[in-house]
Protein backbone atom coordinates (compact mmCIF):
# COMPACT_ATOMS: atom_id res chain seq x y z
CA UNK A 1 0.00 0.00 0.00
CA UNK A 2 1.26 3.40 -1.19
CA UNK A 3 0.11 7.01 -0.26
CA UNK A 4 1.49 9.47 -2.46
CA UNK A 5 2.92 12.45 -1.97
CA UNK A 6 4.35 15.70 -3.54
CA UNK A 7 6.88 18.09 -3.56
CA UNK A 8 5.68 21.60 -3.07
CA UNK A 9 8.14 24.37 -4.68
CA UNK A 10 7.13 27.11 -2.59
CA UNK A 11 9.41 26.58 -0.31
CA UNK A 12 13.05 26.52 -0.67
CA UNK A 13 14.26 24.00 -1.46
CA UNK A 14 11.48 22.20 -2.03
CA UNK A 15 9.31 20.35 0.88
CA UNK A 16 7.49 17.34 1.12
CA UNK A 17 4.01 17.45 1.62
CA UNK A 18 1.02 14.87 1.46
CA UNK A 19 -3.23 15.36 0.96
CA UNK A 20 -5.38 14.06 3.78
CA UNK A 21 -8.55 15.15 5.20
CA UNK A 22 -9.06 15.76 8.63
CA UNK A 23 -12.03 14.39 10.56
CA UNK A 24 -13.21 14.74 13.86
CA UNK A 25 -17.10 13.94 14.63
CA UNK A 26 -16.75 15.48 17.73
CA UNK A 27 -16.05 18.84 16.47
CA UNK A 28 -17.92 18.16 12.89
CA UNK A 29 -14.71 18.24 10.78
CA UNK A 30 -14.33 16.87 7.57
CA UNK A 31 -11.42 19.26 5.70
CA UNK A 32 -8.88 18.02 3.59
CA UNK A 33 -5.71 19.56 4.36
CA UNK A 34 -1.92 19.42 2.71
CA UNK A 35 0.56 18.36 5.18
CA UNK A 36 4.28 18.92 5.26
CA UNK A 37 5.94 15.48 6.32
CA UNK A 38 8.03 16.81 9.11
CA UNK A 39 10.55 14.03 10.68
CA UNK A 40 11.50 16.53 12.93
CA UNK A 41 8.26 16.90 14.62
CA UNK A 42 7.37 14.87 17.19
CA UNK A 43 4.03 14.92 16.61
CA UNK A 44 1.27 15.56 13.76
CA UNK A 45 -0.39 19.69 14.62
CA UNK A 46 -2.70 21.42 13.07
CA UNK A 47 -1.16 25.28 12.80
CA UNK A 48 -2.71 29.01 12.26
CA UNK A 49 -3.07 29.21 8.18
CA UNK A 50 -5.36 25.82 8.26
CA UNK A 51 -7.29 26.41 11.91
CA UNK A 52 -8.58 29.99 10.11
CA UNK A 53 -10.17 27.98 7.55
CA UNK A 54 -11.10 25.52 9.82
CA UNK A 55 -12.95 27.58 12.22
CA UNK A 56 -12.11 25.25 15.12
CA UNK A 57 -13.96 26.81 18.89
CA UNK A 58 -11.44 26.80 21.01
CA UNK A 59 -13.82 26.59 23.87
CA UNK A 60 -14.16 22.98 22.55
CA UNK A 61 -10.78 21.65 22.73
CA UNK A 62 -8.81 20.54 25.86
CA UNK A 63 -5.77 22.41 26.84
CA UNK A 64 -2.39 19.95 25.69
CA UNK A 65 -0.41 18.89 29.09
CA UNK A 66 2.40 21.36 27.63
CA UNK A 67 3.01 23.19 25.03
CA UNK A 68 5.09 22.49 21.52
CA UNK A 69 7.40 24.78 20.81
CA UNK A 70 9.34 25.51 16.94
CA UNK A 71 10.95 27.60 14.88
CA UNK A 72 7.92 30.11 15.49
CA UNK A 73 8.52 29.62 19.21
CA UNK A 74 6.45 28.32 22.18
CA UNK A 75 2.75 28.11 21.03
CA UNK A 76 -0.62 27.26 22.77
CA UNK A 77 -1.56 23.98 22.24
CA UNK A 78 -4.60 21.97 22.31
CA UNK A 79 -5.63 18.17 21.67
CA UNK A 80 -8.17 16.66 19.82
CA UNK A 81 -8.66 13.57 20.90
CA UNK A 82 -11.13 11.71 18.26
CA UNK A 83 -9.09 12.78 15.13
CA UNK A 84 -8.60 10.91 12.02
CA UNK A 85 -6.63 11.42 8.67
CA UNK A 86 -7.69 10.20 6.31
CA UNK A 87 -5.51 9.14 3.38
CA UNK A 88 -5.80 8.29 -0.37
CA UNK A 89 -3.87 5.09 -1.51
CA UNK A 90 -2.21 4.74 -4.38
CA UNK A 91 -5.15 2.19 -5.62
CA UNK A 92 -7.61 4.34 -4.65
CA UNK A 93 -8.61 2.85 -1.45
CA UNK A 94 -9.25 5.05 1.68
CA UNK A 95 -6.63 4.44 4.15
CA UNK A 96 -7.68 5.99 8.09
CA UNK A 97 -5.32 6.72 11.00
CA UNK A 98 -6.34 7.13 14.42
CA UNK A 99 -4.89 9.89 16.30
CA UNK A 100 -4.47 12.27 19.36
CA UNK A 101 -3.97 15.27 17.10
CA UNK A 102 -2.15 18.53 18.17
CA UNK A 103 -3.46 22.20 17.66
CA UNK A 104 -0.81 24.95 17.74
CA UNK A 105 -2.45 28.46 18.04
CA UNK A 106 0.22 31.46 17.93
CA UNK A 107 -1.25 34.65 19.72
CA UNK A 108 -1.10 36.51 16.63
CA UNK A 109 -2.13 39.99 18.17
CA UNK A 110 1.17 39.85 20.10
CA UNK A 111 3.42 39.37 16.72
CA UNK A 112 4.25 42.25 14.20
CA UNK A 113 2.95 41.93 10.77
CA UNK A 114 5.69 40.55 9.29
CA UNK A 115 5.66 37.96 12.26
CA UNK A 116 2.36 37.08 11.83
CA UNK A 117 2.62 36.87 7.53
CA UNK A 118 5.64 34.25 8.36
CA UNK A 119 3.83 32.32 10.73
CA UNK A 120 0.56 32.53 8.39
CA UNK A 121 2.71 30.72 6.02
CA UNK A 122 4.01 27.54 8.18
CA UNK A 123 1.98 24.75 7.05
CA UNK A 124 0.37 22.35 9.56
CA UNK A 125 2.99 19.67 10.21
CA UNK A 126 2.31 15.15 9.71
CA UNK A 127 5.09 13.93 12.43
CA UNK A 128 6.91 11.42 13.44
CA UNK A 129 3.57 10.17 15.13
CA UNK A 130 2.05 8.51 11.78
CA UNK A 131 5.27 8.80 9.76
CA UNK A 132 6.71 6.08 12.01
CA UNK A 133 3.69 3.36 11.11
CA UNK A 134 5.23 3.52 7.58
CA UNK A 135 8.15 3.73 5.47
CA UNK A 136 8.86 7.15 4.26
CA UNK A 137 10.29 7.60 0.68
CA UNK A 138 11.55 10.93 0.34
CA UNK A 139 13.39 11.32 -3.36
CA UNK A 140 13.78 14.92 -4.40
CA UNK A 141 15.40 13.57 -7.90
CA UNK A 142 12.98 11.38 -8.68
CA UNK A 143 10.33 13.72 -7.45
CA UNK A 144 8.94 10.68 -5.02
CA UNK A 145 7.05 11.27 -1.72
CA UNK A 146 5.32 8.16 -0.04
CA UNK A 147 4.48 6.72 2.56
CA UNK A 148 4.60 2.61 2.34
CA UNK A 149 3.50 0.04 3.98
CA UNK A 150 2.51 -4.06 3.40
CA UNK A 151 -0.86 -4.74 3.41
Amino acid sequence: MRIIGYFDSHFEPAAPFLRVVLRSKSLGLNYPLDVHVDTGSSVTIVLDKDLELLDIDFRKLRKAERNVGGVGGMVDTYVIDDAELLFRTEDRKLRVEKLRLFVGKHDLAELSKSEREMIMFVPSLLGRDIIQRFRLVCDKDREEVCLERAQ
